[in-house]
């Protein structure tokens, strides 16, 4: 329904700060742990060689460097410390320091045969985790990177000579060996307990069976859901599954399905922009050159139309996009019939060429007729990171002194982009960026940031919106924040009453489809739909709040857990009521965010 019928719960902002200290700290104490143990193992051992020997002087009784050293090395066993006085305090600190680096060692070395054994054990215990299903190369960094940012983690891997598991376990990562397709697997990560699960195992059929795996687990959980991030290679298999996720409702699992392109075009936009807000570049007019169009190009084409097109000042002027790729004809002509209306917001032009040819090597389709440039950014996005860098290279040369920015899409940082030096976000040469899109993707903010999560944010900024226009602040109603800041009770409420959307629209004979039209026109819902959707929402958020615990009282108390408005909806004042009508008016706006529309059952697509 809304936040403000909804308990803040009690957070603790400083949890991931020290979460990530914690972390970092372990790191390096399992780096230099040996070193420190040696240390302190060799202070020890002087400290009693000179101990013994004072005292074996002061009573007269000097003994040879042998036997103070023999004496120290017994120290490390309790054993020969007690001397007659006096007790110089070299021997007095070596008494005690030396059994304790003893045991210390002793500890660790445990630690270390048994470490395995030790993090299983550790695993029992946990909740609210994430388990990483998959440690190759995305895997591999997703988990690490989690653990960066402060979760507890629990990679599993079936190879058993992965180096991934190695690299993983020194980050903090918990890993357990065996097949993640395997609910038994998945029970001995406390998936049913996690927060979140990542199913990147490679293939994605496999991908999917670890998810069929998590439903089991995941029914009859109780409070939030399990959210299941599956990873999906295939692009076309993807959109369809996008949307499968989205009709999806009911049970302990919510269902995400991402793809590292789909999630990196944007991204991407968002870090290297190739126009600002106003649609203007420092180059003048602007004109994108998108070598490669693969899924990476040719998403990165689509997020810069729609972001083009969401800018009020360039309507009736068309973003210039330059298109090379060696089916750039076949490939652009798709892209065309996927999306009716692209050629209404984009001139793009396809040039078809190899990129070890002499057509690409003159590089024309960078200038006009007068052999001068207007292009005001380059986004290389090939499958080959020497060939990506290459080409990059290449084009900057041709452009000269224009000093255009030059994106290049590499898998990783590090590797051959590591030879162009850089900072710690994406290298740089020059006017030349070099991204690593798994860098890039694995962030938490990025990979964490589904379609649900996407949608609730949605509800939620409609949420703050109205009530600011009714003159509401933070004052009258803490609910009105940025995300951000909102406590995660409130967020799981936007985020279950974003699930529940695929619901409401069945009811009223609507479906989800993929937009593939953005200048349509959405179905205008009647006022006796409007009226079933907020009845649904209402009933769905009182569902909700009984189920946490909330009863009836004369006025909100969230202390007490009482609210006025856990009433049949046709008892609710009227301000209330239409406070329901306005969420459930907004959804198709909810649903754009992510790139689908509402379509009346049985058309399939949004024209």
């Amino acid at each position: 329904m809304t936040e403000q019928r909804t308990s803040p719960s009690a957070k603790h902002p400083g949890r991931r700060a020290w979460a990530l200290w914690r972390g970092r700290g372990r790191r390096a104490w399992e780096a230099a742990r040996w070193l420190v143990i040696g240390g302190l193992f060799i202070t020890a051992l002087v400290l009693g060689w000179i101990g013994f020997d004072i005292n074996a002087k002061a009573l007269s009784q000097p003994g040879t460097f042998l036997d103070n050293l023999y004496r120290s090395l017994q120290l490390f066993i309790i054993h020969s410390g007690a001397v007659a006085q006096p007790v110089p305090w070299q021997l007095e600190v070596a008494r005690f320091l030396a059994p304790a680096v003893a045991a210390g060692a002793t500890l660790s070395a445990i630690v270390d045969l048994l470490g395995e054994q030790l993090a299983t054990l550790r695993v029992r215990f946990y909740s609210n985790h994430v388990v990483v299903c998959g440690l190759g190369r995305l895997g591999s960094l997703l988990a690490r990177t989690l653990r960066e940012a402060g979760y507890d983690v629990v990679g599993i891997e079936s190879d058993a000579q992965s180096p991934a598991i190695a690299r993983c376990r020194e980050g903090g990562v918990v890993v357990l060996v065996g097949d993640g397709t395997d609910p038994a697997m998945l029970r001995k990560a406390r998936a049913h307990r996690a927060r979140y699960l990542f199913a990147v195992a490679g293939d994605d059929g496999r991908n999917a069976n670890i998810a069929i795996g998590a439903r089991e687990l995941a029914d009859g959980r109780s409070g939030s859901p399990l959210t299941c991030f599956v990873h999906v290679m295939d692009d076309k298999l993807n959109d369809v599954l996008r949307q499968v996720g989205l009709a999806r409702r009911g049970g302990g699992l919510r269902i995400e399905y991402f793809n590292v392109a789909e999630l990196g075009a944007p991204t991407l936009l968002a870090d290297y922009p190739a126009f600002d807000d106003q649609g203007n570049t420092p180059l003048g007019p602007p004109h994108i050159v998108v070598v490669g169009l693969g899924e990476m190009g040719t998403r990165l084409i689509v997020h810069a139309a729609r972001r083009w097109r969401s800018i009020p000042g360039t309507r009736g002027k068309k973003l210039r996009v330059t298109a090379v790729d060696l089916a750039a004809d076949t490939r652009v002509a798709l892209l065309n019939e996927r999306l009716p209306r692209l050629s209404s917001v984009c001139e793009l032009r396809p040039c078809q060429m190899d990129l070890d040819s002499a057509e690409f090597e003159r590089a024309d389709f960078l200038f006009g007729r007068h052999g001068k440039s207007d292009v005001t950014g380059v986004y290389v996005c090939v499958g080959d990171d020497a060939v990506g860098l290459s080409a990059a290279l290449h084009l900057r040369h041709r452009l000269g002194d224009r000093n255009v920015p030059i994106v290049v899409r590499t898998t990783q940082e590090g590797g051959v982009a590591a030879l162009m030096g850089g900072d710690d976000r994406g290298e740089t040469f020059g006017n030349l960026r070099v991204f690593g899109l798994l860098d890039l993707v694995c962030r938490p903010d990025v990979l964490l940031a589904g379609q649900n999560e996407a949608v609730a944010r949605a509800i939620h900024k409609n949420y703050v919106s109205n009530r600011r226009r009714e003159g509401q602040s933070v004052e009258t109603n803490p609910s009105i924040v940025d995300w951000g800041q909102l406590p995660e009770s409130l967020k799981e409420s936007n985020r279950e009453q974003a699930s529940d959307i695929a619901r409401k629209l069945e009811a009223i004979g609507c479906d989800i489809a993929p937009m593939t039209d953005w200048d349509a026109q959405t179905p205008a819902f009647t006022a006796d739909e409007i009226e079933l959707l907020a009845r649904m929402e209402h009933d769905r958020w009182r569902k909700e709040r009984e189920a946490a615990g909330w009863r009836l009282g004369a006025a909100r108390d969230e202390s007490r857990k009482e609210s006025p408005y856990l009433i049949s909806y046709e008892d609710l004042p009227a301000d209330v009521k239409e406070i329901d009508r306005s969420t459930v008016r907004a959804m198709p706006a909810f649903l754009a965010e992510v790139d689908f529309a509402v379509v009346r059952a049985g058309r399939g697509t949004s024209s």
